[in-house]
């Protein structure tokens, strides 16, 4: 396995211990899709099983298994409303990610529907041919899956938002089927592209800041300086997502906080500056050296 594919894995578990915090998961919804209103709150939410699958049967009477596994899955009920809530994080760019997505939030409501033939054949209160068939009531209903994709890449998305942009359905000879053809839109978060950071209420907020610094090291210095109080000591779940998020662009150094302490990211920076300004030194020696210029 190369290291980029190790760095990937590590990267997204880094990410998945991160937001699933309850606190932290609402907040990423409420602040990216709701302008900040509290539509969800960490006391209503409980964690689901991110497994997901299902058995087809082929014509020719073999069985083939399709599993998936969300990052994130949880459930929320305000005791009106149930929402399932689930997320993806990605470091890298996946162009077929709207079909990938949309095979996730199906196998979501196979789930439901699952569950919903289990108990009626408990009870036993199913009649009819059509409840037999279907697994559920006429006036059985689904909760809907809110679904969102969670981008750190260092590079610009430049893939299809939505089914329809995938299959190309603005082409002329295509237009025609637009209408009929059933879409599916992604909900992208790229936090670099974020600009009402006020609507986040946790520590999102402060941490997306500073991703729009991600490659610029004296920014990031006077950034993390000017919030001194909240970066002397940040929890290890989030030094690690941070590191995560801050990609090729700052190299933070590994480090460990002592059990139930915290990092000193401003201690951390601080030498990743000095690093820097050591191996421009070192450079500038060499390249001196090379022209004749120092002796």
């Amino acid at each position: 396995m190369t290291r980029r594919k190790l760095n990937m894995g590590k990267n997204n578990v880094y990410m998945k211990h991160w937001l699933s915090d309850k606190d932290r998961f609402a907040d990423l919804i409420n602040g990216s899709l709701y302008q900040g209103r509290q539509v969800f709150t960490a006391e209503n939410m409980s964690v689901e099983d991110g497994e997901q699958g299902l058995v087809l049967r082929k014509t020719d009477g073999k069985e083939i298994a399709v599993q998936r596994y969300r990052d994130i899955m949880m459930k929320a009920d305000d005791g009106t409303r149930i929402v399932v809530l689930a997320c993806e994080n990605q470091d890298e760019i996946h162009y077929a990610m709207p079909v990938r997505e949309m095979l996730y939030d199906a196998l979501s409501y196979v789930d439901q529907v699952n569950a919903l033939r289990k108990n009626h054949r408990g009870k036993k209160d199913m009649k009819g041919w059509a409840e037999f068939l279907s697994g559920m009531k006429k006036m059985d209903l689904l909760s809907p899956v809110l679904n969102i994709v969670f981008y750190y890449g260092e590079d610009e998305w430049d893939g299809n938002l939505d089914l329809h942009g995938l299959l190309g359905l603005d082409r002329i000879d295509y237009r025609m089927l637009k209408k009929y053809v059933p879409n599916y839109r992604i909900n992208l978060i790229d936090p670099k592209k974020l600009e009402n950071l006020e609507c986040f209420q946790t520590d999102l907020q402060i941490i997306f800041g500073m991703l729009k610094y991600r490659k610029n090291k004296e920014g990031m210095k006077n950034y993390v300086q000017n919030n001194r109080t909240f970066f002397a000591q940040v929890n290890q779940d989030t030094y690690n997502a941070v590191r995560a998020m801050l990609g090729s662009g700052q190299h933070l150094k590994t480090v460990n906080a002592k059990e139930g302490g915290t990092v000193n990211m401003c201690k951390a920076l601080e030498d990743l500056y000095q690093d820097g300004v050591e191996e421009g030194i070192e450079k500038g020696l060499e390249k001196g050296i090379e022209t004749g210029i120092i002796v």
